[in-house]
């Protein structure tokens, strides 16, 4: 090796005709320039979008909070509006219940007044009952004393045609005149009754007969 060092101490000189390469200081200059191109129309781009997301968002967000909003006063007014639902049907059970209780002492006044009318109706009809009693037993006692009526006038009758047949055989047989009389006779009569249950009674009168009589008979006026 030291040999071979000794030999190559010697000076070489090559010299080479080519053409000259390329220049890397402009290419790289180049690529820089498109680069930074590339990256401004991406980083716009970027910006761009990031701004129209941004955007879409935020009227996102608006539309949302709008919403939101508007559901908030839906729910304020629902909740409003259940309230005076609550109100309102605090306020009809406790109309029903007074109307329960209005109906309730209506039905026991109601009862109570029917029952003092059932009372009042019972007492009538036993007092029409006794007056119907009453009546019936006055119509059987008028009809009696109509009977006794009726017989009495047959009787007046009968007595009255036997007083005028009887003075008109003693005036003509003896002489005897009106207001006189001869005692120690008997009047022998006949009568034959008739009732009815109308309201007037005809008397049946048999017919007088001077045979009747038998005898003196004292006559008065």
């Amino acid at each position: 090796m030291n040999c071979l060092r000794k030999q190559s101490t010697g000076d070489v000189s090559v010299e080479v005709n080519a053409c000259p390469g390329p220049d890397l200081r402009q290419i790289l200059e180049d690529l820089r320039c498109q680069y930074e191109t590339l990256i401004a129309r991406n980083r716009k781009e970027v910006e761009d979008w990031y701004e129209c997301k941004i955007e879409e968002v935020n009227r996102e967000v608006i539309t949302s909070g709008q919403e939101v909003e508007t559901c908030n006063n839906q729910v304020t007014e629902l909740r409003r509006q259940l309230q005076a639902l609550e109100i309102d049907l605090q306020a009809q059970l406790s109309q029903r219940n007074n109307l329960e209780s209005s109906l309730a002492e209506t039905e026991c006044q109601y009862n109570t007044l029917l029952g003092e009318l059932q009372n009042q109706i019972t007492c009538v009809e036993q007092q029409l009952a006794e007056i119907r009693a009453e009546i019936e037993c006055q119509n059987q006692e008028y009809k009696t004393l109509l009977d006794v009526k009726c017989r009495l006038e047959q009787e007046i009758q009968t007595y009255r045609c036997l007083l005028e047949g009887g003075q008109q055989d003693l005036i003509h047989g003896g002489g005897i005149g009106v207001g006189t009389g001869v005692g120690g006779g008997v009047i022998r009569t006949s009568h034959s009754y008739t009732t009815s249950s109308s309201s007037h009674c005809q008397p049946q009168v048999p017919p007088c007969k001077s045979g009747d009589i038998q005898g003196k008979s004292r006559l008065c006026t």
